[in-house]
């Protein structure tokens, strides 16, 4: 009796124990959802969804006149949202919109984690308004509204919660209780056609490129480059420079000038795009980027090197050079592993930017992974961006055929499959012709090319931890090596 006694009151601590651990595990795992996410939030990629949570709605419904529709269509490969119709200010009306619930699971979406909404469209040069409508919006012409501008060609339209306004709502937008988004044309007459493609919520952190070690030291940890070795100091081209974490625009080249002190020096910067901050050191003046809060160097005042009599002393590690738009050129080449063909385009002379991903299958977005397997029919490849002034197409083709064997079919290497075969995807007859070119003179040479000539479709950029590979890891390409051909 004794023993049962005993038995039973261990049976008893033990059960308490096991409630009272599942209860601070609960409580536990309960806290970890407050934690702020990771990666956008996207309310819809419409080459994945049914788009069944869509609905078209215009002015009639309060007396307007305006009139549209929205349909599901193919545009450039892509299935989109298209909205067109003709926006009419009669008897008090203006516009046309499609909208959807920003979590179609839930009352309202708590996007209080996120700085903003991004959007892939494609519209007619007209300005358009993306609406937000939150649990505090009840009647029917509440909402926030921030308008952007459209080009005609696709882009990304990144809109921060900031510059949502309320209209006929007193209090600022409360982001923790989204309902509803909307693209809208209104206010204005004219005539609508836009393209949706993808629409999300974003962090700025998600939006930063990965910085290598070096970058990190000064951009994030306020180091300092050694003088004279910057890429910067003694260049003077034409362009824009811009912050080398975000992208942001910071200063422009004719606001830059030799000061001799081994850093790139500006005596002005891009309005609004540089913050001023007391050092931590009590004396000298730190200068960041307004965007992304990245260290860039210091500003020193009325040292009379300029008529500006200021300098703003840089790091150029902490930049990025882009040159007039009007200069630049692309093409696309796959040679294997596209960390091995970006190592050597990344050096070449006249290169203003590459980037490594996917091309010439039949898959939307694909992932690595997906590539991976084979069954894509995507080649994995480098998309280079150069000057046409400091070097030619045919200079860029030269050297894809001298940093990998064309001979090869299928392969590269020790890596095997139709992902890494040899291909150049042209961009236009000249490109074309180039190519033709130079394999010939390849056969003429008695090489066995295996080279395939296409033309370029949609190139879809590779994640994040592919860009710049070697450039990152400190590693060398293992079947891309140099070989003087031609």
């Amino acid at each position: 009796m004794e023993y049962s006694r005993f038995s039973y009151k261990n049976t008893l601590f033990f059960v308490l124990a096991v409630i009272l651990f599942v209860g601070v595990r609960g409580l536990v795992v309960q806290g970890a959802t407050s934690k702020k996410p990771a990666g956008p939030f996207v309310i819809d990629d419409l080459s994945k969804s049914g788009a069944s949570e869509w609905e078209f709605v215009t002015d009639q419904v309060m007396g307007g006149a305006s009139t549209g529709k929205m349909v599901f269509i193919k545009e450039d490969k892509k299935t989109s949202l298209h909205m067109t119709g003709t926006v009419s200010l009669k008897n008090d009306g203006g516009s046309i919109q499609v909208r959807r619930p920003v979590d179609p699971e839930k009352k309202h979406f708590d996007a209080s984690g996120y700085d903003g909404v991004r959007l892939k469209i494609k519209g007619n040069s007209k300005e358009y308004a993306v609406h937000l409508r939150t649990s505090g919006t009840i009647l029917p012409r509440q909402y926030y509204e921030a308008k952007f501008a459209t080009d005609g060609s696709w882009q990304d339209v990144l809109i921060p919660f900031k510059d949502f306004k309320p209209y006929s709502l007193s209090s600022s937008i409360n982001t923790s209780k989204l309902k509803t988004i909307a693209i809208v044309a209104i206010k204005q007459e004219m005539e609508a056609d836009i393209f949706v493609d993808e629409i999300a919520l974003y962090r700025k952190a998600d939006m930063y490129k990965k910085l290598t070690p070096d970058e990190a030291k000064v951009i994030v940890r306020k180091g300092t480059e050694r003088p004279f070795s910057g890429k910067y100091d003694k260049f003077f081209e034409q362009g824009t420079y811009v912050c080398k974490r975000c992208g942001a625009e910071l200063y422009k080249s004719d606001s830059k000038f030799n000061s001799g002190c081994g850093w790139p020096s500006f005596d002005d910067e891009i309005d609004g795009a540089v913050k001023r901050t007391l050092d931590a050191d009590g004396f000298r003046t730190e200068i960041t980027c307004v965007n992304c809060g990245g260290h860039l160097g210091h500003v020193f005042l009325d040292e009379g090197l300029t008529a500006k009599n200021t300098r703003h002393c840089v790091n150029s590690i902490s930049l990025e050079f882009v040159p007039p738009k009007t200069n630049m050129k692309k093409a696309i080449f796959a040679s294997g592993c596209f960390w091995g063909t970006e190592y050597h385009f990344n050096k070449a002379a006249g290169v203003i930017s590459t980037t490594v991903g996917f091309t010439g299958g039949r898959v939307n977005k694909p992932t690595y992974k997906q590539v991976l397997t084979g069954k894509t029919g995507h080649a994995e490849a480098v998309e280079v961006v150069y000057d046409p002034t400091k070097t030619s197409y045919e200079q860029l083709a030269k050297l894809y055929f001298e940093t990998h064997d064309p001979t090869q079919l299928n392969r590269q290497g020790p890596d095997v499959g139709t992902q890494y075969r040899s291909e150049i995807f042209y961009v236009d007859d000249e490109q074309k012709k180039t190519a033709k070119k130079l394999i010939a003179a390849l056969k003429a040479k008695d090489y066995k090319v295996k080279t395939r000539l296409t033309k370029a479709g949609q190139f879809w950029s590779a994640e994040d931890y592919h860009q710049d590979y070697y450039d990152k890891t400190g590693k060398t390409p293992y079947c891309h090596i140099y070989k003087k051909i031609f």
